[in-house]
């Protein structure tokens, strides 16, 4: 069955933003939450699990910081998740056992080997980081200047056309339905800042609209208004925020239901999709205002691209130090008791899925 591919979460301003609390603490779910060290084997253990159910409908979440690792899945019908519970995502039970419990691969490590270690350890773990923090802080300036360009855009836009360009286009596309349960809105990461560059998972399957808008302001709004049309219409929302830029800014909306997305392209993710159709935003904004501000919206766009490859520097080379500091971990596990402890978590995933 096809899996749907996220994101945990991203960088921004402030550290690491995610919104995956929200499934691990409601109460209609049964969270295992996995503690351990780098390298420990907890992505390994997830992938595990998730491949030994191919027909299961699953959500995978991805690490922004390596987006080859899982750091989550989520069993949809069963309500079943599996997370890593360690920094910069650090999760803990607030119902244990009950709701949440813990998995600890602590439990299969060399104490005394990672103790030999420790002045290295302690070493790259500082240095990682470090380069985290340089991110961080690249990522505050580039919030920064594209905030600058959206106030831009908050000045020039012409509100009463892009609103009722946005009820006509959702009246075109959202059917209205004759009885439905309340709506919700559901957060899920599409795009995130990673060592691969600014990374979006496009659904597949979807038709989408991409909003292209250099000014950031009138596809974030028009994304508010559609998902609050929707909301009203009966239909469940999920919303993906763009966690590099202050605030909860939508970058991407989708309607599962529908197997329709609406996603921004701008100058921070630079996104193109080759099966969509496009919403040009030059229409809604004052053309004498833009044309005033051209050089200062043009500075902005090119300091956006080059904050935003720093950042993605200082990402490769955290991942870098969080290599080598996995390979103290990795000489130091007992695989074999990993292994022993995923059988064991399969065997009661099967008691429930079957």
């Amino acid at each position: 069955m096809e899996n749907n591919i996220f994101f945990l979460g991203g960088t921004s301003p402030n550290g690491f933003k995610t919104r995956f609390g929200d499934t691990i603490f409601d109460t209609d779910y049964h969270t295992y939450i996995i503690k351990g060290g780098p390298g420990t084997g907890k992505s390994s253990l997830m992938k595990k699990l998730a491949a030994a159910f191919p027909d299961e409908e699953k959500e995978l979440y991805y690490c922004s910081s390596d987006p080859d690792s899982l750091d989550a899945v989520v069993f949809v019908k069963s309500g079943i998740v599996f997370v890593d519970g360690t920094a910069p995502h650090t999760f803990d039970p607030e119902f244990p056992g009950a709701v949440q419990q813990l998995v600890d691969l602590g439990s299969c490590w060399n104490g005394k080997l990672l103790q030999k270690n420790k002045p290295e350890i302690i070493s790259k773990t500082a240095d990682y980081l470090r380069f985290h923090n340089i991110c961080r802080r690249y990522v505050t300036a580039l919030s920064s200047v594209a905030e600058d360009t959206a106030q831009i855009g908050k000045l020039s836009l012409n509100d009463e056309k892009l609103d009722g360009f946005t009820e006509r286009f959702a009246k075109k596309l959202l059917p209205k339905k004759q009885e439905h349960d309340e709506s919700i809105i559901l957060y899920r990461q599409l795009s995130a800042l990673t060592p691969k560059g600014y990374v979006t998972n496009v659904p597949e399957g979807y038709t989408i609209y991409l909003l292209n808008d250099n000014l950031y302001y009138g596809s974030e709004a028009f994304l508010r208004k559609f998902t609050d049309i929707a909301l009203n219409k009966g239909y469940d929302v999920c919303v993906s925020q763009i966690t590099i830029l202050n605030g909860n800014k939508f970058e991407h909306i989708f309607i599962p239901e529908l197997k329709l997305a609406l996603m921004s392209a701008t100058p921070v993710n630079n996104l193109d999709i080759a099966e969509k159709q496009v919403i040009n935003f030059k229409r809604f904004y004052d053309k004498n205002i833009i044309r005033q501000r051209k050089m200062r919206i043009r500075f902005n766009e090119g300091a956006v691209k080059e904050l935003r490859d720093e950042a993605v520097n200082a990402l490769v080379n955290a991942k870098a130090e969080h290599d080598k500091l996995e390979a103290y971990y990795i000489k130091s596990i007992d695989f074999d008791k990993v292994n022993s402890i995923a059988a064991e978590l399969e065997s009661e995933l099967k008691q429930v899925l079957r």
